[in-house]
C-alpha cells in the first residue's frame, strides 16, 4: 500500500504542469489613471486600454441634470456645469463625443474655483493623448501640476508617469517617485503600486506601498503584495493576497492562486480541481497564461484528489 501511495505521489509530481518560474513572468504594467478609467501601459511602452469605467461624475456636482441645464449653469460661470459638460463631451456619455467642446468647457472650469482640479486634470489628459488638440506633453504637465497642487490625486500619478517615460520632461525616476508618493498618500491606488514597483525588489518599502494600494482595493496591488510574500516563501500570506486580487476581478491574482494549488507547497493543499477553477477564472478575465495553464490541466486529465504536503515553517510563522 505504501509503495502504491509513493507511486501515486511521484506520478502527480511528474506530470502536473508546473509554472516555469517562481516569479511573475512579466513586470507589472504601470497604471495610468484617467478621468474615465485606467489605462495600462506595459513596460515595453505598448498601451493596453481597459474598458473605461466612469469615475468623474462621482466628484463633479449633482447627477441627473440635462445638457440644457448644464449649459445654462456654465454660461452663468458655474464651474460645476462647465466641468460636468467637459466630462460628458470627453467620454461621449449621453452626448456625441466631441473633444473640442470638452476642451472648451474644461478650460473654462479649470480657471474657476470649485472642481477646477478635476477639470484641469482632464484638460491635461486631452493634451497628453492629443484628443481634439495637438499633442503637447508640456501643456499636459502644466495642467496636471495645477490639479496636483490642488490635491487631485490622479494628476500627481499622471505627472509621475510622464517623468518615468520622459515625455515633456527629462526622464527622472526620483521625480516620478515623488509624484507617485503624493498620489498614493492622496489615496490613488495607481500611485501606490507604481511606487512599489520603483522600490527595491522585495523590500519593506515595496511591501508597504503594495499594501497601501491593496487597501484601496486595487487588484494589481494585491497580487503584487502576494508576489512579494511568495518570493519570501510565506505562501499562506501570498495565498491571502492572491485571493483578494482575484476577488477584485484581477486575472493575474486568480492565476497565481491556481499556481499555488497546482504546486501544493508551504503547507497549502495540492488540489488540481481548485487550480482549474482559478485558471478558468483567470482566463475569463483575459489572462493568457491562465488560459494556457487551464488547457494544460485539461490535457493531462488530472483527477480530483488532494495531497497535503509537509508544512513549511516559514509559512506557519507568517500566519
Amino acid at each position: 500500500m505504501k509503495k502504491i501511495l509513493l507511486l501515486l505521489l511521484f506520478t502527480f509530481e511528474l506530470y502536473a504542469p508546473y509554472p516555469s518560474s517562481e516569479r511573475y513572468d512579466t513586470p507589472v504594467p504601470l497604471l495610468v489613471p484617467t478621468p474615465s478609467g485606467y489605462l495600462l501601459r506595459a513596460p515595453s511602452g505598448e498601451e493596453l486600454r481597459r474598458p473605461r469605467i466612469p469615475t468623474v461624475p462621482e466628484v463633479i456636482g449633482p447627477s441627473g441634470l440635462s445638457i440644457t441645464q448644464l449649459e445654462r449653469s456654465c454660461n452663468l460661470n458655474d464651474s460645476v456645469g462647465c466641468a460636468k459638460l467637459g466630462y460628458l463631451y470627453h467620454t461621449g456619455e449621453g452626448v456625441k463625443q466631441d473633444y473640442t467642446k470638452a476642451k472648451a468647457y474644461y478650460s473654462k472650469a479649470c480657471h474657476m474655483n470649485a472642481y477646477s482640479n478635476v477639470a484641469c486634470n482632464n484638460l491635461g489628459e486631452l493634451y497628453e493623448y492629443g484628443d481634439g488638440v495637438e499633442q503637447d506633453y508640456r501643456k499636459a504637465i502644466e495642467h496636471y501640476s495645477k490639479a496636483c497642487l490642488d490635491g487631485y490625486n490622479i494628476s500627481c500619478t499622471n505627472i509621475g508617469i510622464l517623468y518615468m517615460e520622459g515625455k515633456g520632461v527629462k526622464k527622472d525616476a526620483s521625480e516620478a517617485k515623488k509624484y507617485f508618493k503624493r498620489g498614493c498618500f492622496l489615496n490613488d491606488s495607481a500611485g501606490c503600486i507604481n511606487l512599489s514597483l520603483l522600490s527595491p525588489h522585495n523590500s519593506p518599502e515595496a511591501e508597504k506601498y503594495a499594501r497601501m494600494g491593496c487597501e484601496l482595493n486595487s487588484g494589481p496591488a494585491c497580487w503584487q503584495l502576494g508576489d512579494i510574500y511568495h518570493t519570501q516563501k510565506n505562501y499562506l500570506k501570498a495565498k491571502r493576497y492572491f485571493n483578494q486580487a482575484c476577488e477584485l476581478s484581477n486575472g493575474t491574482g486568480c492565476r497565481k492562486l491556481g499556481e499555488l494549488y497546482t504546486k501544493g507547497i508551504g503547507g497549502l493543499v495540492q488540489d488540481y480541481a481548485e487550480a482549474k477553477k482559478y485558471y478558468m477564472k483567470a482566463c475569463e478575465l483575459q489572462d493568457a497564461l491562465g488560459c494556457k495553464h487551464y488547457k494544460e490541466l485539461e490535457e493531462v486529465g488530472t483527477f480530483s484528489i488532494t495531497i497535503s504536503p509537509d508544512t513549511d515553517k516559514n509559512s506557519e510563522a507568517g500566519r
